[in-house]
């Protein structure tokens, strides 16, 4: 049987086109490669190359694993400033003689202070129930012997604390002068500087005030008192006089004090300072007590005993 001629046609065509499909696949796949590796960044690693490592961004010390970074560091914090006004202590000695309508002109001071009430004077029950009456804290101002008694100035007033007394003695002058004032929470002493000095005369003193429940402000009639440290070991609540402020009763003297007492509350946080029931006194403290406002606050001598 003859062959067919159309078989014998089509096979050298079929392997024409196979090498024509073979040789565009290696074409294209010389193009992409050639695209592929141009470029260190996009450069496939070959074979036992590691890949470039990039760093990873740093995080701050003490955040959380995953957490963006901080942009900005945070400032450094700074310890807050301790709250409230430097305190001011004012104590206005020699209330007892003093007319009472003087004192119900210094009562009228709308701050916290305390009054020292002499025992057995004209008007010494009258003053403490002005004090009281108009929110101010009430002291014993305790006469005690003074250096150079009995000289000119050198009085400490009826039944005061005296040197040569016995214990006894001074134990009961201590107790009728605390039993003379009322509405008082603590003492403190009028004169006193034979007495301030002597241990064991301010350990009778301290016992019987103790035993009352009172605190004590040592006036710093004398340097060399001992009365604080008395008091401190007895438990006695305690503070010492810082200023005096009418040595000199003139207005400008009075100011330069007050300015001192300023000055020494803001140094120090507070301040105990002494005054006395003078017609001058009560004048300066109208103007300056007013003035005071919102650079100091007043409190009761008691809320600085310790």
């Amino acid at each position: 049987m003859a062959a067919r001629p159309g078989r014998r046609a089509s096979t050298p065509r079929l392997v024409l086109w196979g090498i024509v499909m073979f040789l565009l696949g290696l074409g294209l796949g010389a193009l992409f490669t050639s695209r592929g590796c141009r470029g260190g960044k996009g450069r496939l690693p070959v074979a036992g190359e590691q890949a470039p490592s990039v760093p990873a961004p740093k995080r701050e010390r003490g955040a959380q694993p995953g957490a963006p970074p901080a942009s900005v560091p945070a400032p450094p914090q700074r310890p807050a400033p301790p709250p409230g006004l430097p305190r001011v202590a004012l104590v206005i000695d020699d209330l007892g003689y003093a007319q009472p309508e003087l004192v119900t002109r210094l009562c009228a001071q709308p701050v916290p202070f305390d009054v020292a009430v002499l025992p057995y004077q004209e008007f010494t029950h009258q003053s403490a129930e002005i004090a009281h009456a108009r929110g101010k804290e009430v002291m014993l101002h305790l006469p005690m012997e003074p250096l150079g008694y009995p000289g000119p100035g050198k009085n400490p007033g009826p039944d005061a604390v005296m040197y040569d007394l016995s214990e006894a003695q001074v134990r009961a002058r201590v107790q009728k002068a605390l039993a003379d004032i009322p509405y008082r929470k603590g003492v403190n002493n009028h004169m006193g500087s034979r007495i301030t000095p002597d241990q064991a005369r301010m350990t009778w003193v301290l016992e019987e005030i103790k035993a009352k429940g009172c605190f004590f402000v040592d006036s710093r009639t004398e340097r060399d008192s001992v009365a604080q440290e008395v008091a401190r070991d007895l438990a006695v609540p305690t503070v010492q006089r810082q200023v005096f402020l009418d040595d000199d009763k003139g207005y400008p003297a009075i100011a330069r004090q007050w300015e001192r007492t300023l000055a020494l509350a803001r140094n120090q946080g507070q301040v105990l300072a002494i005054g006395h029931i003078y017609p001058e006194t009560v004048a300066a403290l109208e103007k300056l007590i007013p003035a005071a406002k919102g650079q100091v606050t007043f409190v009761y001598a008691s809320a600085l005993v310790n």
